[in-house]
């Protein structure tokens, strides 16, 4: 199903949100049970003259590996932009840089999550490596409800050299980390800056770590001592919308 220039995505949100994407879907199939309850899929389809093969629920459950509702698409590969065409996004905005960089997030449930959040919290753009991340795959654009269409997306070799750009530009890189000096509430996060968070199980790299400006944690009362990594994304990403709303008034 995936080819060089295009791979399928599934679920009703991430298709429904790729309509919004001038010429993003080239097909989409819905099984033959779902018609009716995927009517404004349907009539999207009809309305931009895209083609529609209705088919047997079999056939999906053996192209699509998850939770597909009954609909897939094939569309056009997201483009990534580049570090540079990123940092002129809160230029444009004359806002201060809000980038979040992920450090090797490998789960395609945590990842596409983030970029759910990410969208939410008006991040400028995520930035991720190209090895041992999640990437942009189906299950991604899934999890992430269609908000992959609508982040903007920098892929690089290596994160370092990006920390070391966004520093050399007047962002503050800053670490979201257990050991971190700074509850994050304590920091300010309505200068430029660039959030880092890392893997599942190990959290962000020393390597990536000892280029940070500071560290900040999350504070826990509870018995388990750390959150999902999405789930402390969620938090972190809006105390910098709470702190960049109040400054604003």
């Amino acid at each position: 199903m995936e080819s060089k220039n295009l791979i399928y995505i599934y679920g009703v949100n991430p298709v429904e949100e790729a309509f919004k994407i001038k010429d993003a879907i080239k097909e989409v199939y819905i099984s033959k049970d779902r018609v009716k309850k995927l009517s404004k899929i349907v009539a999207l389809a009809e309305h931009y003259s895209i083609p529609i093969k209705i088919v047997d629920a079999s056939f999906i459950d053996r192209t699509v590996k998850g939770v597909h509702q009954g609909v897939f698409a094939k569309v056009k590969i997201k483009k990534t932009i580049s570090l540079d065409e990123a940092l002129e996004i809160p230029k444009e905005k004359k806002e201060p840089a809000f980038f979040l960089i992920l450090d090797l997030i490998e789960d395609p449930q945590n990842f596409g999550a983030i970029l759910r959040v990410a969208d939410a919290a008006g991040v400028h753009a995520v930035i991720y490596q190209e090895r041992r991340s999640a990437g942009i795959v189906p299950s991604v654009w899934k999890s992430s409800a269609g908000a992959a269409w609508h982040v903007k997306l920098v892929e690089i070799n290596n994160i370092k050299y990006a920390i070391k750009q966004l520093k050399e530009e007047g962002i503050r890189v800053i670490g979201a980390e257990a050991s971190g000096v700074n509850v994050l509430w304590e920091s300010d996060f309505k200068q430029p800056i660039a959030l880092v968070v890392g893997s599942e199980g190990k959290g962000i790299r020393q390597t990536v770590l000892s280029h940070c400006d500071e560290k900040v944690k999350i504070p826990m009362k509870g018995k388990i001592n750390s959150l999902n990594v999405s789930a402390a994304t969620s938090i972190l990403l809006f105390e910098v919308l709470r702190q960049r709303s109040l400054f604003s008034e």
